[in-house]
């Protein structure tokens, strides 16, 4: 269980201005979230021991980066689908 000064001290790095009873909504909800995490580690340790754990690690796998279309494949049909076009540019709204 999380202790009201660790809360506090949270609350006062994150600048925060709390009232005991939300800290203690705090203390609550994160108890449910650390032992929610606690459960992961569990998992996880046990799969560390286990031999045959290699079979459910997956790897990140990266493609190579190649360009899989010509140069301006696609411009024409996204020009003749927007609505305003101007000197060959796409016109939109002015943002600031």
């Amino acid at each position: 269980m999380m202790h009201l000064e660790d809360i506090k001290k949270l609350a006062e790095l994150a600048r925060l201005d709390m009232t005991d009873e939300e800290m203690l909504g705090m203390a609550h909800d994160f108890d449910s979230i650390l032992g929610y995490v606690g459960q992961i580690q569990e998992v996880s340790g046990s799969l560390n021991e286990d031999k045959r754990s290699d079979e459910f690690i997956t790897h990140n796998i990266m493609r190579e980066d190649v360009v899989s279309n010509s140069g301006g494949e696609y411009r024409d049909d996204i020009v003749k689908q927007f609505p305003e076009k101007q000197d060959g540019y796409l016109k939109v709204k002015q943002i600031l």
